[in-house]
C-alpha cells in the first residue's frame, strides 16, 4: 500500500479500533497465479495476535484457505470526498484540487484452515455476540441454542485463523495541511447528512493535532 509517511499510523490501539469497528473485511488470496478475493467478517483477538473468520465452503476462494497459505485482510475505515472549496488556505501557484480522506488497515498473515464443526461454531457465536451486543436497548438478541440445530449450516462453512505477520495502516486525513484547513474539513463533513462523513470528521477530529 502507497503510503507517504505523513500518512503511516503506527499507533496500535487506533488500527484496533478501525478493524474492530470495520470488521466486514476484504480478503485476498492466490493459488496458481489465481487471484481469490471475497468479502466476510473477520475478528481481531488481541491476545492470539490472529484474525478469525469464515466463508461458505462453496466459495471457491475457501478451497485455497488451506494451513500455512497467505491471506491479506483490508479492513476499510472511514473515507469521503474533500472538496478543494473547503480549505482556508490557497496557494495562487498551485490552486487546491479536490482529494479523498481514508482510513485502511491491511493486515497480512498465515492461515490455518478450521473444518471441525465445533470450532465453526464457536467462531459464528463469537461473531454474532460481538454483533448483537451493539443492538439497541429493546431489541430482541439472537439466542443461537444447540449447535446441533445448526449442523446443516455450520458443514456448509470453512473456518480460518490468521496469525499476523505485517500490519500496514494509512490514515489519511489533511495531515500535509495546515490545522485551520483541517478544522475546516471536518466542520464540512460533521455537517454533512451522510454517516460516512460524520464518521471519518471524528476521525479527523482525533487525529488533528495543532500546529
Amino acid at each position: 500500500m502507497y503510503t507517504p509517511a505523513h500518512f503511516s499510523e503506527s499507533d496500535q490501539q487506533r488500527i484496533r479500533d478501525i478493524i474492530d469497528a470495520n470488521g466486514f473485511a476484504t480478503l485476498i488470496s492466490t493459488v496458481a497465479n489465481e487471484v481469490h478475493i471475497s468479502h466476510a467478517p473477520v475478528q481481531f483477538d488481541p491476545v492470539r495476535n490472529v484474525l478469525i473468520g469464515h466463508l461458505a465452503r462453496a466459495n471457491p476462494q475457501a478451497a485455497s484457505l488451506n494451513d500455512g497459505a497467505t491471506l491479506l485482510t483490508i479492513f476499510h475505515g472511514p473515507h469521503g470526498y474533500i472538496s478543494p472549496t473547503w480549505y482556508v488556505n490557497e496557494n495562487p501557484k498551485s490552486p487546491n484540487v479536490p482529494t479523498w480522506n481514508y482510513a485502511a488497515v491491511h493486515v497480512t498473515g498465515q492461515v490455518r484452515r478450521i473444518d471441525e464443526a465445533e470450532s465453526i461454531w464457536a467462531i459464528v457465536v463469537a461473531l454474532s455476540a460481538a454483533y448483537e451486543a451493539g443492538k439497541p436497548d429493546g431489541q430482541t438478541i439472537w439466542n443461537p441454542q444447540k449447535m446441533a440445530d445448526h449442523a446443516p449450516k455450520l458443514r456448509a462453512l470453512v473456518g480460518f485463523e490468521v496469525t499476523i505477520t505485517d500490519i500496514q495502516a494509512k490514515f489519511k486525513l489533511s495531515q500535509n495541511r495546515a490545522v485551520a484547513d483541517q478544522e475546516s474539513v471536518i466542520a464540512h463533513l460533521t455537517a454533512s447528512e451522510f454517516a460516512g462523513d460524520v464518521a471519518l470528521a471524528a476521525l479527523m477530529s482525533k487525529n488533528l493535532k495543532p500546529g
